[in-house]
């Protein structure tokens, strides 16, 4: 620990964010450095945000080292201690809207207004496991299996945990990982995502503000070169006791093996490729609204958005016209700027993996395109796009995660035949219907092979809410009553008493 800068001031976001500033990891709360460095990019216009320190294995065995220190004290905190440091937390991020906001749009491109946005619905998970923990973690009285036992299971924290977090949602998805860890009794150790380091390394200044003690939120950001290496050693470290990992199914997938030999406890948010089902009972209006919002948000980078969009033969042609002129409506440009509803994509491997799903579907036959204009705007920023299917399953789009502001609509003729289409994919994030029949909903939501179903809504996210998927789109939840569970592990306490 002797490269550490101890005694981190308050922080201004001017003095943050200085043009090509060096910005060091946090680890112990303090600032960790390294000759090695990586450049955050704004995707709008490719211009550097700031440089920022390549963690390697060193840096990472530092965060482990810190992690482990501060849970042999902070896993016997008071419930009200940890409700007090996310409280804190959270009214430090909210006083910093503005300053987080901006950086967000800077680093991955979103609309300043949908950034800001986030930052409210990110809080909102730090101030939810605050009550939650406050009202006690749930234990058990079990019935005896012997007169003269008096058996209770409780829980407790499981130890250190490692995060790896996207850049689509760079505040959300660290607090409410970190939130439900701490809450829980756990530090912390956070990998972010090389788009958008210079956001969870300003989030945990400002944790270190609220008073958070040293080595429970630790931060190491480093280049796509250098994360593999660090993920497996967090993965295979057994002083971690747990792996939180937001991503694609692929990787995923890596993180979970390498996981294995340690036996470790592994939460994956991963993948979907979400259908959205419109019957002929459906509010269309209702449906265009709900769709949009959950297709172009984020300009379609979200693991949960609407990429298959199933529509009842018989209002099949209403929807698609209705839908169609909201689409042409929408405007492509540079996040910060006013009106904008769609920023580019995070960086030109984003762009190129859109590009080639559509151009592969809309060569095939009797595919048709809708798209707005996105002309003098340069790659990354990628035009809204409705691809008409029409009733062709087996095309490209249809089995592949678009991550992009491209849906594929499809008809269908019976309520079976679409349930089985939607079905037909690995994924199983999220699913929407849109139907004014109630049984019908009932029937639908049940048969669907998703973790969540929202029924005429656009988005069911909230901190109230679990989040998770069945299949290939994950293990575990996230938020909700669950989301601190997944940082815990049961203890069956037996006593034997005098008769």
């Amino acid at each position: 620990m002797n490269r550490l800068y101890v005694n981190l001031k308050p922080i201004r976001f001017s003095v943050f964010f200085c043009t090509r500033q060096i910005h060091n990891a946090i680890i112990h709360n303090a600032t960790v450095n390294s000759s090695s460095l990586f450049q955050s990019i704004n995707p709008a216009n490719d211009e550097i945000v700031g440089d920022v320190v390549n963690c390697s294995e060193r840096e990472t065995c530092e965060a482990i080292t810190s992690a482990k220190e501060c849970f042999k004290t902070f896993k016997h905190s008071s419930a009200a201690r940890r409700a007090e440091l996310l409280t804190r937390w959270g009214d430090l991020i909210n006083s910093k809207c503005s300053d987080v906001a901006n950086l967000v749009t800077l680093e991955m491109g979103k609309p300043l207004s949908e950034a800001i946005g986030e930052v409210t619905y990110a809080t909102s998970f730090l101030y939810h496991f605050a009550a939650q923990v406050k009202s006690g973690l749930v234990g058990e009285v079990l019935t005896p299996g012997h007169s003269h036992w008096r058996p209770i299971n409780i829980r407790q924290p499981v130890g250190p945990v490692a995060t790896i977090t996207p850049w689509n949602f760079p505040v959300a998805m660290v607090t409410r990982k970190v939130g439900a860890a701490i809450a829980a009794g756990c530090s912390v150790i956070n990998a972010p995502s090389e788009d958008t380091p210079l956001v969870s390394i300003y989030l945990a200044k400002l944790g270190i503000e609220a008073g958070f003690p040293e080595g429970l939120f630790n931060v190491i950001p480093s280049s796509r070169e250098n994360k593999s290496a660090l993920g497996k050693l967090l993965c295979e470290s057994t002083d971690i006791g747990a792996l939180s990992f937001t991503g694609s199914t692929a990787v995923g997938k890596v993180l979970s093996k390498q996981c294995a030999d340690s036996v470790k406890r592994v939460h994956l948010e991963l993948g979907g490729n979400a259908p959205l089902i419109v019957f002929k009972s459906a509010d269309i209006n209702k449906a265009v609204a709900s769709t949009m919002m959950a297709k172009f948000r984020n300009a379609g980078q979200a693991c949960n958005a609407a990429n298959r969009l199933f529509v009842h033969k018989s209002v099949y042609d209403e929807f698609v016209d209705k839908l169609s002129k909201r689409i042409l409506k929408l405007n492509v440009g540079n996040g910060l700027s006013k009106g904008i509803n769609i920023g580019p994509l995070v960086n030109g491997k984003a762009f190129q993996k859109v590009s080639s799903i559509v151009s592969e579907t809309i060569s095939i036959n009797g595919i048709d395109t809708l798209a707005c204009d996105r002309t003098n705007l340069p790659d990354p920023y990628y035009k809204p796009t409705l691809v008409s299917c029409s009733d062709k399953t087996s095309v490209p789009i249809f089995n592949k995660e678009i991550f992009g502001p491209v849906a594929a609509v499809y008809s269908f003729t019976s309520e079976s035949e679409v349930i089985e289409m939607a079905n037909s994919t690995r994924y199983g994030l999220q699913a929407y219907i849109f139907t004014n029949d109630m049984s019908q909903s009932w029937r639908v939501s049940e048969n669907l092979e998703y973790g969540m179903v929202a029924v005429n809504e656009g988005a069911i996210s909230s901190a109230n809410n679990p989040f998770g998927g069945w299949k290939e789109s994950g293990i575990g939840r996230e938020a909700g009553h669950l989301g601190i569970d997944e940082f815990t592990e049961d203890k069956l306490i037996c006593f034997g008493i005098q008769s």
